[in-house]
């Protein structure tokens, strides 16, 4: 048989893999693989004595794999297990101090890595029964165009109001069940068993391969699984029937300066279950971009779309590396090198920011290096067993006391480079006009989240092929790339008047295609990486700081280019707190001052810029708004019960946890002003999952905001 590889989980005897056909027939079947890990020589004996004791078949031998940072070989003992029992014998192995390598990949990812295939992989089978017996890989995961299969999509959310299905409803009133498929819609009637059976019957009759949910992870799938074990009523919810449904658990984590909340994971077998509400990746590429990075990561799709983009950039490493021979340590074995305190300082240092020069100004062109980090660690050969190698002769890094190896290409060069090309080529081709060019673009958007995170995971305390010195690295070679622009444009006469770590703007007195397209190919020279026209400003405004009008803010600013389409860094149209009202008043200056040339015509429209703010306060002061327009988003940094000043936001957040609402760290609240200066503190804000009968707010409060953001467009016209 031929089909696409959709699915694949561990079981007793191998792997079940389904698969779908052409016409669209599912089917599945067990490969009898058996993963392998590797305990270092030092452990073997204690390795070899503990699997011979151990009540499952293993098998061992002997075989030599690469350690990445010194490049040697070493005998390492390949231990194989049936799927199921690796965990097991892996953490028998641990408490007995044998060093292990491998034994903690995800099982369908090493499957996956060994195997040579990948999620949505077009293959032949041949079967014997309900056994594997060969198969024949006939895709390619770095294909520009592909195949992908007829997949059957149902959707399961609860019917929204303003309030009730916008927001989790874990947290807020709920709507009643809708299933939809195929442009039909049907809202289950009935008591909960009656719900049930119809759902049942309908999943059955449709065999949906996919099951998009709204807040499926966090409630519609925890709630339907209990009330199916209560009421007796098996729900089909996985095609394997002797499967249901596996769960993970909720989480809070710090990173980049933010608390992130990650839901819970429902997995289904044999069909998929993706939570548009819970998958980073749905909500900024859709499923053209999940479903590519799943192919090139070789991650399973469920898992891909509610992983980080990180772990899916680990997993193109490690499949990297099982490719190269080299060795995966369970946990990061590099620290990071000693050296004296001057050393440090000089490296400590991250991407060059110049302040802007505040104010409003015309005929700018930004440059933009392209994807300038992962380029520079793929030309520059930055990985972190290529920094401070034994065998070169030492070429420092600019600012630096590192350097780096010239002999042998890094693992993180070759990963990101077929990124960066394929990356291209997309961003090429979505330029095209056509039916597919939108298809195009989510591609190479998942692949710039990739390349966005593969610097910082160079850092990364726990990254298994990170290192804090091939971090720096990249940031000096940024640093030193973007002065050698900058310097390179001043020389030919060019005013700066921002630069920001991979990006420039200068004031242009040539604006003619061709002479924009000379300058940016003498900057790429001089700068050494690839450098893009980002576009020709008619006008744009860097906007000052809050604190001193005389200083400007590098990421804080607005303007239209030649072309009529807009750049916002920012401002309040951009930031995730600022009411709906606002933003869509911002979004209407912008709109009117895109038809502007130059700054007099800007000037010239202040009028009627006026004119629309007017019409916003009049809303505010007849209140023609509602509830969902005025909501503030306060994102939690801790559990509401640990915050100890009572702010606005706090206030919001104590009183859902008072409701009995379960926050976690991470999450976000919406809530409305309703007196902001209320001496009854409980009075000053309501939560929106909260809010009933008619709408309150302060509409001081809401003008003063109001009043803010207008500010920040029109102030200096």
């Amino acid at each position: 048989m031929e089909g696409w590889l959709f699915d694949a989980y561990p079981v007793s005897g191998g792997m079940r893999v389904w698969v779908i056909a052409a016409d669209g027939a599912c089917r599945s079947f067990v490969d009898p693989w058996s993963p392998a890990f590797y305990a270092g020589a030092c452990g073997a004996r204690a390795a070899l004595s503990l699997a011979q004791k151990a009540p499952f078949l293993v098998s061992t031998a002997w075989t030599e794999k690469r350690e990445l940072f010194s490049g040697e070989t070493l005998p390492v003992m390949e231990l194989r297990v049936p799927p199921l029992a690796r965990d097991a014998l892996a953490a028998r192995l641990r408490d007995a101090d044998v060093p292990l390598y491998g034994a903690d990949i995800h099982l369908v990812q090493a499957y996956h890595y060994e195997r040579g295939h990948f999620p949505l992989a077009r293959c032949a089978f041949e079967l014997d029964g309900d056994r594997l017996v060969s198969w024949e890989l006939r895709d390619d995961p770095w294909a520009l165009d592909y195949a992908l299969p007829p997949l059957r999509t149902a959707h399961l959310s609860l019917s929204a109001s303003e309030i009730a299905g916008a927001l989790d409803p874990s947290h807020a009133p709920r709507g009643k069940l809708i299933l939809a498929m195929d442009g039909t819609a049907h809202e289950l009637e009935g008591d909960e068993r009656e719900q049930l059976e119809s759902l049942a019957r309908r999943i059955a009759e449709w065999d949906p391969d996919v099951l998009t949910t709204d807040w499926g992870d966090s409630f519609l799938l925890p709630r339907l699984d209990a009330l199916s074990r209560d009421c007796g009523v098996a729900l089909p919810l996985s095609r394997d029937p002797e499967r249901g449904m596996a769960g993970r658990g909720e989480r809070s984590f710090y990173t980049y300066g933010r608390t992130v909340y990650q839901g819970g994971a429902r997995y289904l077998f044999g069909r998929w279950h993706l939570d548009v509400k819970n998958s980073f990746l749905l909500k900024e590429t859709g499923l053209d971009g999940l479903l590519e990075i799943a192919r090139i990561a070789k991650i399973p799709v469920q898992r891909a779309a509610r992983c980080t983009i990180g772990t899916s950039l680990s997993s193109m490493q490690m499949d990297r590396a099982c490719r190269d021979g080299i060795l995966i340590p369970m946990d990061k074995a590099q620290v990071e090198d000693f050296r004296p305190a001057g050393d440090l300082l000089a490296a400590d240092k991250g991407g060059l920011c110049y302040e802007p020069d505040v104010g409003w100004h015309e005929s700018v062109a930004e440059y933009d290096f392209t994807s300038m980090y992962p380029t520079l660690m793929v030309e520059r050969n930055i990985s972190p067993e290529t920094v401070n190698c034994p065998c070169c002769k030492p070429t420092p890094v600019p600012e630096l006391t590192h350097h780096l190896c010239e002999k042998r290409r890094g693992l993180i060069p070759a990963v990101l480079s077929p990124i960066l090309d394929k990356r291209a080529r997309y961003k090429a081709l979505s330029k095209i006009p056509g039916p597919e060019a939108a298809r195009y673009k989510a591609r190479a958007a998942a692949h710039k989240w990739c390349l966005v995170t593969c610097f910082g995971y160079l850092g990364f305390k726990n990254a298994r092929f990170g290192k804090i010195e091939a971090h720096e690295c990249v940031t000096a070679w940024g640093r030193e790339t973007l002065l050698r622009a900058k310097d390179a444009a001043e020389r030919r006469g060019h005013r700066i008047l921002h630069a920001m770590v991979d990006a420039l703007w200068l004031v242009i007195g040539d604006a003619r295609p061709e002479a924009l397209e000379e300058l940016r190919l003498a900057l790429e020279k001089e700068a050494g990486c690839p450098l893009a026209l980002e576009g020709l400003y008619k006008w744009i405004r860097f906007c000052p700081s809050k604190e001193d009008a005389l200083s400007g803010v590098p990421g804080r600013y607005f303007g239209a280019f030649t072309d009529g389409t807009f750049k916002i860094r920012g401002i309040a149209s951009r930031r995730r707190d600022t009411p709906k009202l606002l933003k869509e008043m911002q979004g209407e200056l912008l709109e009117r001052l895109s038809q502007a040339k130059d700054i007099a015509e800007c000037r010239a429209a202040a009028q009627g810029l006026e004119d629309i703010v007017e019409e916003y306060r009049s809303r505010l002061r007849e209140g023609r708004v509602s509830a969902a327009e005025l909501a503030i988003t306060f994102h939690l940094s801790k559990a509401p019960e640990e915050y100890k000043r009572d702010t606005a936001s706090t206030l919001a957040a104590k009183q859902l946890a008072q409701a009995g609402v379960l926050l976690h760290p991470g999450e976000t609240v919406r809530y409305v002003i309703t007196s902001a200066k209320d001496a009854v503190k409980d009075w000053r804000v309501r939560p929106l999952a909260l809010m009933e009968g008619a709408l309150e707010y302060d509409p001081a409060k809401y003008l003063e905001l109001l009043n803010r953001a207008a500010e920040e467009i029109l102030s200096g016209l």
